[in-house]
């Protein structure tokens, strides 16, 4: 009932009537019922069928062929305007056999500089084995078919370089998640894979995955700011031609879909370069979009960099309001499941840092557990470690000392020693268990400044472990008084 709940709530009202109408049949049907039900509220499973006076067999019998319908409907109506390009394409066999060879030869020709134009390189091949079979005897032919075979080899690097695109977003949450030199190499080996097809087959779609994937890759492992900077003429020239590129192919389905990330590039490079006026310019161009990106799956891994990014830019700025907007559309549309865990984690981990900044720290430690309930980070050990060790400082501040001990047990016991990237965890369990100790709350309160400033030098770059935690004076206070409000 939820997948169905955030698929119709997701519809503007003009696309959910246009559904209701395709699907649904008259207003007393029972499909009628459940899309309208699951428009308007957020009933369970178990409510449903009493609302409907269904018992369960029938019920998932109905919900099932109700998902099938709008499954059907919903990849009919996909908004594509290239598809006329690809009709004229599935014309072209019919082509060889008509009346006047010329004649479907230059229509063939004049189909072949659309196709080039918008770097169709699958239906290509279609066009250049037409155009060989009919030159066969006009001398053309051997030109032709190079051109089919380069295109064949082309296609085929395309394809590979979208699977690259795709896979480095998931490679590159792994190693996010678990900071672990294996999972940086195979996220650095994708970004090679796909730069040595763009080096070998020269195309704009190339220009555009490889170097989305070079610049998210750039901004996720450099860790000196004075080294992003060096690079901002090369950045702002490349994400330039990818602007170029997206306005020139105004129908190309992909690049209109990924429009929005040249913004999310910009926001992200300008903000870890810390040129924060360059920053807060594509930050306003962006924001009110991030809502209906994140109610897209295929760009979970964009939005969460974009979110994270909206948190170090609040610890720049200290806007509160700027840092929680959106935040309740995407509480309710965001569609991550457990099974795509960077995703998953990284959006409880944001909400509860919110959640924390805005002094709500009850609900940031039940986000957490929220978290760790639904699925094991375990087998991330440095995640697991950074949101325990965040959930027992909510812990801490609200003064449930049993369960921040609890957890800092179990914390003590996982972390390796003699690993660096570990040091600002243990210099945080340091931190709290002074807090926890009965001593006078001024002594307690001059401890904690001093452990916070080695806290923060352990954070040697911008992606170190915690490095979206600031603890001021406020919060150091709240952490040290033993009559907790």
């Amino acid at each position: 009932m939820e997948l169905l709940n955030k698929t119709i709530k997701k519809l503007s009202e003009q696309e959910y009537q246009e559904l209701l109408s395709a699907v649904a049949g008259r207003k007393n049907n029972k499909p009628y019922t459940v899309l309208e039900y699951a428009r308007k509220f957020n009933y369970s499973e178990d409510q449903m069928m009493d609302l409907l006076a269904v018992n369960p067999s029938t019920y998932y019998t109905l919900k099932s062929r109700l998902n099938e319908k709008i499954a059907q409907y919903m990849s009919k109506n996909v908004h594509n305007p290239i598809n006329a390009l690809k009709e004229k394409v599935a014309a072209v066999p019919a082509m060889m056999f008509g009346n006047n060879r010329e004649v479907a030869i230059r229509a063939l020709r004049n189909l072949e500089k659309q196709l080039i134009e918008y770097d169709l390189s699958t239906e290509l091949i279609t066009v250049y084995k037409a155009l060989a079979r009919l030159s066969m005897f006009n001398g053309d032919f051997d030109f032709y078919e190079k051109e089919y075979n380069k295109h064949v080899a082309y296609s085929l690097a395309v394809v590979k370089a979208e699977d690259l695109f795709y896979e480095f977003a998931k490679r590159a949450g792994k190693y996010l998640l678990s900071k672990e030199d294996s999972d940086k190499e195979m996220m650095s080996a994708a970004l090679r894979e796909i730069t040595n097809i763009a080096e070998l087959y020269h195309g704009h779609r190339l220009f555009v995955l490889s170097n989305v994937v070079r610049l998210y890759h750039l901004c996720i492992i450099t860790s000196r700011t004075e080294n992003l900077k060096a690079l901002e003429l090369e950045v702002d020239s490349v994400l330039g031609q990818i602007d170029r590129h997206f306005s020139t192919y105004e129908l190309d389905t992909f690049y209109q879909s990924i429009r929005f990330l040249v913004d999310l590039m910009y926001f992200e490079y300008y903000q870890q370069a810390d040129n924060q006026v360059r920053a807060d310019h594509h930050f306003e161009k962006v924001n009110h979009k991030i809502g209906d990106v994140g109610s897209k799956p295929i760009f979970n891994f964009y939005s969460i960099q974009f979110l994270f990014s909206k948190v170090r830019r609040y610890l720049s700025n200290k806007n509160i309001n700027q840092l929680l907007e959106n935040n309740g559309t995407l509480e309710h549309s965001f569609d991550a499941e457990s099974t795509e865990p960077f995703a998953f984690i990284s959006f409880k981990k944001y909400i509860a840092i919110c959640k924390f900044y805005q002094g709500d720290f009850a609900n940031a430690a039940k986000t957490i557990n929220s978290l760790r309930n639904e699925m094991s980070i375990k087998k991330f050990l440095y995640a697991d470690v950074e949101v325990k060790l965040f959930q027992a400082l909510q812990y801490c501040v609200i003064g449930d000392d049993s369960l921040c001990n609890q957890i800092l047990q179990s914390v003590k016991r996982q972390i390796p020693e003699h690993d660096e990237k570990y040091e600002p965890a243990t210099i945080l369990i340091k931190m709290i268990k002074t807090a926890l100790k009965p001593d006078d709350i001024r002594r307690k309160i001059k401890k904690l400044t001093e452990i916070n400033e080695v806290f923060e030098g352990s954070k040697k770059n911008a992606n170190s472990m915690f490095w979206f935690l600031q603890l001021d004076e406020n919060i150091l206070r709240k952490m040290a008084n033993p009559i907790k409000i």
